[in-house]
C-alpha cells in the first residue's frame, strides 16, 4: 500500500486476455497526455489503438488522415421529427486522441473509435463529447488534492501534478489521479452504457489481435471501468446502435478554432488556454513561458494597459520566484498569470482571478485579465484538407449558387434583387435561405418596408468567408438540401415557439421570403390558433403588422399564399375589433398603436379582405367619445377614423383639449401621429393648438410632458420634424429665412434633448429654493 493522498490497496491482476490490453486514462487536449499516449504506442506497438470517439464514424476514419490544418472537429448529428440534436469531437495538435490515431497509422496498429454515437441517447444534450463527468465527490477530491498540494484552481493542479511532471512517473501520476477522483469499484449509471460499450470493443479487439496487444485511450473517469468491464465482456463486437426509421444522423469533418476549444469561453472539457498548450507540446513548459510573456503583454498594450520594459522584467523575476517557491520545475501558467497580477495589473482585482475558478470567464471581469487569458487563447482556425468527405448539403448549395450566379468571390458583390423579375425571385429566395442557414459572408443589407404595397426590393452583400464552408457543415443537421435544410430550421423554430405570436409570425415572414411554402398550412393554422388565444394587444398588433405587409405584396408568394395570408389578416382584425373596446389600462392603451395600424392598412389597402369595416370604426367612435378611455387608445382612435376619412383635421382639436392635461397630451399625440401622421402632417391649425396647450403649462407640467412629447413627435421622420419646427418658428415671429436657419440648428444640436430636460428641471428646482430663501 502506498502512503498519502493517493493511497489504495494494489488488487492482484488475474493473468487472462487483459493483460494484453492498456487503457491510458486521459485528460482531454493535455499537452502530457498527448506526450505519453505517442510514447505508448510506439514502444507497444499494438495491433489496434482504441480511441474514445463515435463508432459510427469508423467506416470515415481515412477523413482524419488528410493534411488538415487543425484544429479540427468531428461534427455529429441526429434529426427526429421532434428534434435536432448536434454535438462535436474536436482535435488540436496535443489532444492525445489525435496522437492516438495518428502514432497508429505510423506505426501500422489500426486506429478505430469506441465509443457510442454522439447522438445516442447515453450522451444526453452534451454539446461536447469530451465534457468532463465528475461528481460531486470528485470535486470535492479536486479541491483537497490542491490544497494539500498548495495550488489554486483545477488546472493549476493538474500542471503541478501532469505538464511538468518527469516522463517516467507521468503514467503513474495519472494513475493515482484518476482513482482518486473515482475509486476502483465507484459506479457512474450515467456513463454505465459507454463504459460497457467500450469494454466490449476492447474485448473484441484483443480476440482479434490473437496475441498482438491493444491500446485504449480513453478519458480518466472510464479507465478503471473499462479495465474491469473488458474481463466480463464475451469478446463480440458491439451491435452499432442505429437511427430508427424516418431519422437521420451523420458525422463529418469540419474546421475548428481555438476560441471555440477554449474553456474560457464555455468550452466544457479539456484545458484553457489553447495556444499557450500548443507551445507546451511542441517547445515545452520554458518556451511556452516566455511566448505567453510576450503575447500577453503585446495583448494588454493593444488594450490600452500600460505595460513597461521594467514591469516586463519585475513580472519575469516575481514569475521564477513564485515558480520555485512553489517547488515547479518550470514557470507554470498559473505562476505566470499570479505574477502579473502582482506586478503588471495595477488595478485591485473585486474577485479571485478567473484562472482559479471554473467555468467561463464571468462578466465584469477586469478587463487586463481579460486580455491575459484571450491573449493565451490564440486565434488559430483550423482548415479541413481537400478530398474530404462533405454533407450533400453543401454540394446542393454549391450547385444552386452556380446556376444563380451567385458564387462567392474574393471581393465584395451588392445585390439588388427585384421581386418581380422572376429570375432575381428565385436568387432572393436562395439567399433567404442560405442566410436562416446564418451562411458568414452574406449580410441582407436592404429589406422589404413595411409601408410598401408593391412588390418588395432585396439588397444583399454577398463575399467569399473562410467559415462559410464550416457552418454550411453544421447545418447539414438540418437537412441534405437547401430548401430542406431552411425548412426543417425553420420548423424546428416553430415547435419550440408554442403560441408567441412574435416568433410565429417571423416564422412565416422567414419562409415566404426562403420560398418554403410547404410550412405555409402548419404556420397559418398556428398562427390563427395563438392569435384566438391572445388577449395580448401588443403581441397581436405586432403580429398583424407582419402578416399585413405580407399581404399587402400581392400574389409573389404564390396565390395559396396569398389566400391563407388574407385569412390571417381577417383573424387579426376580428381578434382586434373583439378587444379594443375593453381596454380601460393607460398600459394596455399604449400597447394599441401597431393593431390598429395593422387594421388601417386593411380598411384602406386591402378591399379584397372580408372585414366588418364600419363594426370597427363605430367602435373607435365610441371609444373617443368617452372620456374615461385611456389617452393613446383616444389618440389612436382618432387617427385611424382621420386616416379613413371618417373625421376631419379640424375636429382634432376639440378632441385634444379632453386629453390636454401635461400627464396625458403626449400619450394621445403618440396615439394620432401614429395613424394619421400623413394626413396631419402640414396642418397647422393641429400644431398651433398643441403650441397653445404647452404655453399655458408651468415649467414643472412642461417637464413633466415633455418624454411623451418626444415620443409623439418622433412617429415624424425627420424631414417633416424640420417642417414643422420652421411652422413653429413662423408662427412666433420669425421670417422665412431665419426660421430655416434655427429649425436646422434645432435638428442637429449636439446637446442631448434629455440632458437639455433635466439642466431645466434643476435650474428651476434652484429657482424655487433662491425665492423660497428670499435671494430671488
Amino acid at each position: 500500500m502506498r502512503l498519502g493522498i493517493f493511497s489504495r490497496r494494489e488488487a492482484e491482476k488475474p493473468h487472462d486476455r487483459t493483460d494484453r490490453l492498456t487503457v491510458i486514462g486521459v485528460r482531454h487536449h493535455s499537452p502530457a497526455c498527448a506526450r505519453l499516449v505517442a510514447e505508448t504506442i510506439t514502444r507497444l506497438r499494438p495491433a489496434y489503438v482504441l480511441i474514445e470517439g463515435p463508432a459510427d464514424f469508423n467506416p470515415h476514419i481515412d477523413d482524419l488522415r488528410l493534411p488538415h490544418q487543425l484544429p479540427v472537429a468531428i461534427f455529429s448529428f441526429h434529426a427526429t421529427p421532434e428534434r435536432t440534436f448536434a454535438s462535436y469531437s474536436p482535435f488540436c495538435s496535443y489532444s492525445p486522441e489525435w496522437e492516438a490515431l495518428q502514432t497508429a497509422w505510423k506505426t501500422g496498429a489500426t486506429p478505430l473509435f469506441c465509443d457510442l454515437p454522439a447522438w445516442h441517447p447515453d450522451f444526453g444534450d452534451r454539446a461536447n463529447r469530451y465534457a468532463d463527468p465528475h461528481s460531486a465527490r470528485a470535486t470535492a477530491a479536486d479541491a483537497a488534492l490542491g490544497k494539500a498540494m498548495g495550488e489554486d484552481g483545477l488546472d493549476a493542479v493538474w500542471d503541478a501534478l501532469a505538464e511538468q511532471a518527469p516522463a517516467p512517473q507521468l503514467a503513474e501520476r495519472l494513475h493515482r489521479y484518476f482513482d482518486l477522483l473515482r475509486p476502483e469499484g465507484i459506479e457512474d449509471p450515467k456513463e454505465h452504457a459507454r463504459e460497457n460499450f467500450m469494454a466490449a470493443h476492447a474485448a473484441w479487439a484483443l480476440d482479434k489481435a490473437k496475441n498482438g496487444k491493444v491500446v485504449l485511450v480513453c478519458g480518466g473517469w472510464h479507465a478503471e471501468a473499462i479495465r474491469r468491464l473488458t474481463r466480463e465482456m464475451s469478446g463480440d463486437k458491439p451491435d452499432m446502435p442505429m437511427p430508427a426509421e424516418g431519422e437521420r444522423a451523420g458525422s463529418y469533418v469540419l474546421p475548428y478554432e481555438y476560441q471555440r476549444l477554449d474553456r474560457f469561453t464555455g468550452y466544457a472539457s479539456g484545458m484553457p488556454s489553447p495556444a499557450y498548450y500548443e507551445h507546451v507540446r511542441e517547445r515545452g513548459l520554458d518556451a511556452a513561458a516566455d511566448w505567453a510573456g510576450n503575447a500577453i503583454a503585446a495583448a494588454m498594450r493593444a488594450s490600452g494597459q500600460v505595460v513597461s520594459t521594467a514591469d516586463r522584467i519585475a513580472w519575469q523575476t516575481h514569475a521564477l520566484a513564485l515558480s520555485r517557491t512553489r517547488g515547479h520545475a518550470a514557470i507554470l501558467r498559473a505562476d505566470l498569470l499570479d505574477s502579473a497580477l502582482a506586478t503588471v495589473v495595477k488595478d485591485g482585482l473585486e474577485a479571485p482571478a478567473a484562472w482559479t475558478q471554473a467555468g467561463a470567464v464571468r462578466a465584469g471581469t477586469h478587463p487586463a485579465l481579460v486580455a491575459m487569458l484571450k491573449a493565451m487563447t490564440g486565434d488559430r482556425r483550423g482548415r479541413i484538407a481537400a478530398g474530404t468527405r462533405r454533407p450533400p448539403l453543401l454540394d446542393d448549395v454549391d450547385a444552386r449558387l452556380e446556376q444563380l450566379d451567385l458564387i462567392p468571390q474574393s471581393s465584395a458583390r451588392k445585390l439588388e434583387l427585384d421581386w418581380n423579375v422572376s429570375d432575381d425571385r428565385s436568387r432572393a429566395q436562395a439567399l433567404h435561405a442560405l442566410r436562416l442557414l446564418k451562411m458568414p459572408g452574406l449580410e441582407q443589407l436592404e429589406g422589404p418596408s413595411g409601408a410598401e404595397t408593391k412588390a418588395p426590393r432585396d439588397v444583399f452583400r454577398l463575399v467569399r468567408h473562410r467559415d462559410a464552408e464550416g457552418m454550411l457543415i453544421e447545418a447539414s443537421r438540418w437537412g441534405g438540401t437547401l430548401p430542406m435544410a431552411a425548412a426543417s430550421l425553420l420548423a424546428d423554430r416553430v415547435s419550440h415557439a408554442g403560441d408567441r405570436l412574435p416568433v410565429l409570425s417571423s416564422c412565416l415572414s422567414d419562409a415566404l421570403f426562403a420560398g418554403l411554402l410547404a410550412l405555409e398550412t402548419d404556420l397559418t393554422a398556428k398562427i390563427s390558433s395563438g392569435l384566438g388565444q391572445s388577449r395580448d394587444i401588443g403581441q397581436i398588433g405586432g403580429a398583424g403588422l407582419d402578416i399585413t405587409r405580407l399581404y399587402r405584396f400581392g400574389s409573389i408568394f404564390g396565390r395559396q399564399a396569398h389566400l391563407g395570408l388574407g385569412q390571417l389578416c381577417e383573424h387579426v382584425f376580428s381578434r382586434v375589433l373583439w378587444l379594443v373596446d375593453a381596454i380601460r389600462s393607460e398600459e394596455e392603451g399604449r400597447h394599441v398603436i401597431h393593431a390598429l395600424i395593422a387594421c388601417r392598412d386593411m380598411i384602406r389597402d386591402c378591399p379584397d379582405l372580408d372585414i366588418d369595416r364600419d363594426a370597427l370604426l363605430s367602435v373607435l367612435g365610441r371609444c373617443l367619445a368617452n372620456r374615461e378611455t385611456a389617452p393613446t387608445l383616444a389618440g389612436a382612435a382618432l387617427g385611424l377614423l382621420v386616416a379613413c376619412g371618417r373625421s376631419d383635421a379640424a375636429s382634432i382639436a376639440s378632441h385634444m383639449r379632453h386629453f390636454s392635461r401635461p400627464s396625458q397630451l403626449g400619450d394621445f399625440l403618440s396615439g394620432l401621429f401614429a395613424l394619421s401622421r400623413e394626413e396631419i402632417a402640414d396642418d397647422l391649425p393641429v400644431i398651433d393648438a398643441v403650441a397653445q396647450m404647452i404655453e399655458g403649462w408651468s415649467d414643472e407640467e412642461f417637464l413633466l410632458a415633455l418624454p411623451a412629447l418626444r415620443q409623439a413627435f418622433a412617429f415624424f421622420p425627420p424631414r417633416e420634424r424640420e417642417k414643422l419646427a420652421q411652422a413653429v418658428l413662423r408662427n412666433h415671429g420669425r421670417g422665412d429665412a431665419q426660421a430655416q436657419v434655427e429649425a436646422l440648428q434645432w435638428m442637429r444640436q449636439r446637446s442631448d434633448v434629455g440632458s437639455q430636460a433635466a439642466a431645466m428641471a434643476l435650474e428651476a428646482a434652484a429657482a424655487r429654493r433662491l425665492k423660497q430663501a428670499g435671494l430671488f
